[in-house]
């Protein structure tokens, strides 16, 4: 499946790696990508404490403006797809 990533923030572009691609979301833009990298970048569909390890990873978890800039990232499933509240388990 795959999902938008929207980076509503102004100056943070965010690069990141995941299955030997490079995924690049720069500021006011989206980006399409498959939903196991939005997982494994920011943590879609984890629980908060691996949400958490995510902002930590990425050197946000401290920062005087991290929670803002980590709440600028907003991710949402391609076409019509009804949530079931499921989560998933870390791997």
């Amino acid at each position: 499946m795959l999902v938008k990533v929207t980076n509503r923030n102004n100056l943070w572009k965010v690069v990141d790696k995941f299955g030997g691609n490079t995924y690049t979301f720069p500021p006011g833009e989206t980006v399409t990508v498959p939903q196991e990298a939005a997982e494994h970048i920011f943590g879609y569909g984890l629980p908060p404490k691996e949400r958490f390890k995510k902002k930590m990873r990425m050197g946000i978890a401290n920062h005087k403006d991290g929670d803002r800039m980590w709440s600028n990232i907003v991710i949402k499933p391609v076409g019509n797809v009804e949530p079931t509240g499921a989560v998933r388990e870390a791997a």
